[in-house]
């Protein structure tokens, strides 16, 4: 790296998963923390103390004002990310992140994505390439053709509950392993779990709810999402075949298979003797301190844009009658909303049935 440390703003630092950047970067040999911008004053102040963090503003005009920090990663609710990255793409932080979804509206999202490509700013978004062990390994390994010509692939749990708000990770990983262009989307969805509708949904095709259906790439390829069923909760989170083999993303770490019918054998790659990080946040963050430099992260903005508009497409299918909807989409006020503690975040609407109060680890 450059001579010195690069300096980092964390927004929302405080809070329930902003809390693991803090961390993170606090741990970071090539990172000073400059300030966290925390609009529950208390907590931000308590989190500043303990990682001694010089400054805590309570919005990103303030810091902004002050400094342009290096990187600055924006772990917000939905409702607040599109302002808090066009903000610091236009005062030339070099590397903002932020997490999922990316967006509730397709426009605001084209627009987060197209600024920070002008102004020169590196974006990234969310944590779905560490989701599991070695994905970005046996991506690379998939790329050089082990298992062949991609042919399918499927999420076979389907979307369960959100099909953008949580079911965004899952899609930008699929998408990341096939390594091909979406060209259409066929949907079926389920009832929106109760605690999920969020109060600004106009009509039922802006509400989160669970999804399955089929996803075509360009070249044939199509994946396929199963109706989500709860015993297969952890069946794993995606699978990739090929016309020679076929690969599976767990929780414990890929499955590797080579061959076709009976010849099938499971294998393991070189890269299974890596080393996996001690905390899943820590690539998370290299990543984004990497990109200063490089001027390249891994999982992009660009990644969730497209992670939200296959969402967005298989809602808008399941209410036209499953019929095929191509993509992109022309309609780009397209609107899905995530849940309200999505959408505004625990301290306004409350954090019982989601997650705990965030407190120091």
């Amino acid at each position: 790296m450059a001579e010195g440390k690069y300096r980092v703003a964390i927004v929302g630092g405080a809070g329930s998963w902003g809390r693991n950047y803090t961390r993170a970067y606090a741990e970071h040999p090539d990172c000073e923390i400059a300030a966290l911008v925390e609009r529950a004053d208390e907590r931000g102040r308590a989190f500043a103390t303990h990682y001694d963090i010089p400054m805590v503003y309570s919005g990103i005009a303030e810091l902004l004002a002050d400094e342009v920090p290096d990187i600055v990663s924006a772990i917000l609710p939905v409702a607040h990310t599109h302002d808090v990255v066009i903000a610091c793409a236009e005062a030339g932080v070099k590397v903002v992140s932020c997490e999922k979804p990316i967006d509730f509206e397709l426009a605001r999202a084209d627009e987060t994505v197209r600024i920070c490509k002008e102004r020169g700013t590196v974006f990234g978004c969310g944590t779905a390439l560490w989701l599991c062990p070695h994905i970005r390994q046996v991506a690379a390994w998939i790329r050089v053709g082990h298992i062949g010509e991609i042919t399918g692939a499927t999420i076979p749990h389907g979307l369960p509950t959100e099909v953008s708000g949580g079911g965004c990770h899952l899609l930008v990983v699929m998408q990341y392993m096939v390594g091909l262009e979406a060209e259409w989307v066929e949907g079926w969805i389920l009832p929106p779990e109760p605690d999920y509708v969020a109060a600004e949904a106009e009509n039922s095709t802006e509400i989160d709810c669970p999804a399955y259906g089929r996803i075509g790439f360009k070249g044939g390829a199509v994946c396929e999402l199963p109706r989500p069923r709860p015993e297969l909760s952890i069946a794993g989170h995606v699978g990739i075949t090929g016309t020679q083999g076929q690969v599976w993303l767990m929780d414990e770490g890929p499955v590797c298979i080579l061959g076709e019918g009976v010849e099938q054998t499971p294998v393991r790659p070189d890269f299974f003797a890596d080393p996996t990080p001690a905390h899943w946040i820590s690539p998370v963050v290299d990543r984004l301190v990497r990109g200063v430099e490089s001027g390249v992260v891994e999982c992009t903005g660009h990644d969730y844009r497209q992670a939200l508009e296959i969402a967005m497409a298989l809602t808008l299918s399941a209410h036209n009658n499953h019929e095929r909807v191509n993509l992109p989409l022309v309609g780009r006020e397209q609107r899905l909303y995530p849940s309200s503690y999505r959408l505004h975040g625990g301290d306004v609407t409350g954090w019982e049935g989601m997650s705990p109060v965030p407190e120091l680890q």
